[in-house]
């Protein structure tokens, strides 16, 4: 049997990677019957990449090859075809492919889900890219999210067609992301845009993909206003609902730096595909949802009614057989659904946590401000208390802007850790509620050192986030632990992960024990730390040796 289109996570990823199947939907301008015969033409392409029996197909057999079943559905308005590809390692690719009848006579919806489904104790592999039938799919009609258009390859913008551009990232119809790759002046165009197809070959289908010319950069920033703009050799990604007119609304709208970029970009693509993938699997519309969600009854009833010219008896066996095997196949389905409800449970449950955290925080800190305002007011200073304060910049909102900055606050604090594991972070839904707290942890860390070497002597970080001076930053002594645990500590593999680098001239080694922490997220799969190691008495300096998914203990091993 031909190879499945996948690559097997290795044991050193993170595992919430293979949580997220490839999942989306597109509207198409056609009648339901021209959808059906052209996605149906499609997949018989796609099966004949795959080397697969085509005329089986064709006559509705569904053994195509060996362990790989193809089966069709259809009611008065939808018509779906499963493809189940049996893996020798135990593992079953799940590929649902469906058209359903729009609101309008020539308006359907085609969507697309693939996942896989294992039996319990065999991990699961997950989707390097796209599956090829997308692209098939995209080349074979003009796919719309709205009245945006979804293609297979990012479409070139010139000036002239900036101000449609604009008139689509603004779109209020829009249910997945638009990604803007600006072209650099310093690259001819041609090899960057063969680098951003590379880059971006994680996205058909999941967000609408456009690259920006060296002459349409300007025009489009000026369109789009300077807090939505796109730096030279960057990429943007805008979800839906982008708001130009309101500064905050920037923040939703990821920026990938061209530092990123070129310094790691596999590691980019993977970061760029993570967020419109999530997004593309949850947003589907209820028209599309009901081809992929046609039911195992519908999905076997045609099987029976072509085999009933068949011998009687070889095929019952023969049916038998394939219903166990989808049977089973649905209780592993049934098995990773409750554990992704799990794992989103755990990740609302961290959210929810978070800001209940920052909500008591914000009103304390209002509490604060109103009293001294009324104090500044009884001595007369009432200008004074209502002048406006010079506010800070953003908060970042992925972990590789908190890594652009983090230069910033040397030589207070500096990271000796790995970039990479990181960046790992960036993959998971969460990421930019962890990155903005990181960043205020490292922000309260560098006024920590440096009112110690002004000559602040209050005690360790976390006394300083109790009582900070006046001033200075300080984070919730609820996300603070100056150790770790006697049993990580004793424990010669849990303390070797936690023995991080630091310069020789502080220890000749060139690692410590960084026991103290920062928990950056409680979620029980990833649960996000930060360690450090306070040298602020020897050169004034914070050493954080690790950003990262939680280190091993008692209770998360890596083995």
């Amino acid at each position: 049997m031909p190879a499945a289109e996948v690559a097997v996570i290795g044991e050193d990823q993170a595992p919430e990677r293979q949580s997220v199947p490839y999942r989306t939907a597109f509207e198409a301008r056609l009648d339901f019957n021209e959808s059906v015969a052209r996605v149906r033409e499609q997949i018989r392409v796609w099966l004949r990449q795959k080397r697969y029996d085509v005329e089986r197909f064709d006559a509705g057999t569904p053994e195509i090859a060996h362990q790989v079943i193809a089966l069709t559905a259809s009611t008065t308005t939808a018509h779906g075809w499963q493809l189940r590809e049996r893996r020798p390692d135990g593992v079953t690719w799940v590929s649902t492919a469906a058209v359903t009848q729009g609101k309008g006579r020539r308006q359907s919806w085609i969507s697309l889900n693939v996942e896989p489904a294992a039996p319990p104790g065999v991990s699961l592999p997950a989707a390097a890219h796209p599956p090829r039938l997308i692209r098939l799919l995209l080349d074979a009609v003009d796919a719309l999210d709205g009245e945006t258009p979804l293609r297979s390859r990012a479409e070139v913008v010139a000036v002239a067609g900036v101000d449609d551009l604009l008139e689509l990232v603004c779109a209020e119809d829009r249910r997945l992301p638009l990604v803007v790759a600006a072209a650099p002046h310093d690259v001819a165009f041609e090899d960057w845009r063969r680098d951003i197809d590379r880059l971006m070959q994680s996205l058909p289908g999941l967000a609408s993909l456009f690259l920006l010319d060296p002459a349409a950069v300007s025009a489009f920033n000026a369109g789009i206003g300077e807090t939505h703009w796109i730096g030279s050799a960057s990429i943007r990604t805008y979800l839906p609902g982008v708001d130009p007119a309101i500064a905050e609304d920037a923040l939703r709208h990821r920026v990938l730096s061209r530092r990123r970029i070129e310094a790691e970009p596999q590691r980019a693509g993977r970061v760029l595909a993570a967020l419109p993938r999530q997004l593309a699997a949850n947003s589907l519309p209820p028209a599309a949802l009901r081809g992929l969600e046609l039911s195992l009854r519908d999905f076997t009833r045609g099987t029976s009614e072509r085999r009933a010219s068949e011998d009687r008896l070889t095929a019952l066996a023969e049916e038998v057989e394939m219903l166990n095997e989808l049977l089973s196949t649905a209780d592993d389905n049934e098995r990773q659904m409750q554990a992704k409800l799990s794992r989103h449970t755990d990740e609302l449950l961290d959210l929810t946590s978070d800001l209940e955290i920052l909500r008591n925080d914000l009103e304390r800190r209002d509490a604060t401000i109103r009293a001294l305002r009324q104090r500044l007011a009884a001595l007369g200073r009432h200008a004074d208390a209502y002048v406006p304060v010079e506010q800070p910049p953003p908060l970042p909102t992925s972990f590789s802007e908190v890594l652009d900055r983090l230069d910033s606050l040397a030589p207070f604090v500096v990271f000796t850790g790995d970039p990479a594991v990181a960046l790992d972070l960036d993959e998971h839904p969460p990421h930019s509620n962890w990155a903005q707290l990181a960043w205020q942890a490292l922000l309260a860390l560098a006024d920590y050192a440096r009112a110690k070497r002004d000559g602040w002597s209050g005690g360790d970080f976390k006394q300083w986030c109790e009582s900070p001076a006046e001033g200075g930053k300080a984070i919730s002594i609820a996300k603070v632990a100056r150790d770790e645990s006697t049993s990580v500590r004793n424990n010669r593999r849990f303390a070797a992960e936690r023995n991080l680098p630091v310069p020789r001239q502080i220890d000749r080694s060139g690692s410590v024990f960084m026991g103290a922490h920062i928990k950056l997220g409680t979620s029980a799969t990833v649960s996000p730390r930060l360690h450090f190691h306070d040298a602020s008495s020897i050169d004034q300096t914070i050493y954080v040796g690790y950003i990262g998914r939680h280190l091993s203990n008692t209770a998360t091993s890596r083995s």
